[in-house]
């Protein structure tokens, strides 16, 4: 009974996520049509070359070339080292990403809100931003360097955002030195603005320490295991103000799951007294979850 639960709920997950991902990725197409495009901006990755490649196409050879080909073909490579590397599920949910963004942005007219160049980079950036952080939360990736970043990621267990950022900057100076630095400079304002945002809303790699103070060690450790698979260090210790015997936990957990882990110990002991905050660093083994 448990293990039918158990696939209920990871089937209703799995719907969830790629709702999530259809639907933020028709709304990244639309930030394509209506900042990138108004702007003449090169965003970075797979979305940025397609974008020049067309504009080559249609400048120098006078054809019109989908945006939805270039797309496709570029991820194709990426997409395979994903799914041998990551996980089947996750790269499906990327795929399904790539495809729906492609096609939407074929099919979806440009629309120019303003002309003011700071105004696109940096609204555009957080919404492109904003949306990425939405697809990865839902166990996926919007393909290009999201790819390469999540494999780095994976074998080296941290965040690889801002390198990714710094080699799309790299890239941009360089078409900047062809096309105009004013473009560039723009683009990268748009860069640095998408990347802020993914930083803030995507966890999966930062990690927080916990040191909790509770009367129910045990029952805080269990939640603290199921919810995260992460161990817990238990101290004993007397309390001064009262001289009461304490247990304190100490664990490291990944930071997307503390809200929720705070809030379920709390439930259990609402005496307990928890510290939490990010940490910078660690050696050892840490447990990641790995992708579908």
């Amino acid at each position: 009974m448990g293990e039918e639960l158990y696939h209920k709920l990871e089937i209703r997950r799995d719907i969830k996520d790629s709702l999530i991902v259809i639907v933020a990725s028709i709304l990244y197409a639309v930030n394509v049509n209506v900042f990138v495009n108004a702007g003449n901006l090169l965003p970075g990755g797979a979305t940025g070359i397609s974008l020049l490649l067309q504009h080559i196409c249609r400048t120098f050879l006078h054809i019109s070339v989908p945006y939805s080909l270039f797309s496709i073909l570029l991820n194709a490579v990426p997409a395979t080292i994903c799914y041998r590397v990551v996980g089947k599920k996750y790269t499906l949910r990327s795929v399904l990403c790539i495809f729906v963004t492609s096609i939407a942005v074929d099919a979806i007219p440009s629309h120019f809100v303003t002309d003011d160049l700071l105004l696109i980079s940096i609204f555009g950036g957080i919404i492109n931003g904003t949306l990425i952080a939405l697809i990865l939360n839902s166990h996926a990736t919007s393909g290009g360097t999201d790819f390469i970043s999540m494999i780095i990621s994976k074998k080296k267990g941290i965040s690889v955002w801002n390198y990714i950022f710094m080699g799309n900057v790299a890239v941009l100076l360089i078409a900047g030195c062809i096309y105009g630095m004013n473009v560039a400079l723009y683009s990268i304002i748009f860069q640095y603005a998408s990347t802020q945002m993914i930083n803030m809303m995507y966890k999966r790699y930062d990690k927080d320490t916990l040191f909790i103070i509770t009367k129910k060690p045990d029952e805080v450790y269990n939640i603290i295991l199921k919810k995260t698979n992460h161990d817990a260090t238990l101290f004993k210790g007397v309390g001064c103000y009262k001289n009461e015997e304490k247990a304190m936990l100490y664990s490291v957990v990944n930071s997307d799951a503390t809200r929720v882990l705070v809030m379920d110990i709390k439930k259990e002991d609402p005496e307990a007294f928890i510290n939490y905050f990010g940490s910078k660093g660690i050696r050892g083994n840490f447990y990641y979850q790995e992708e579908d």
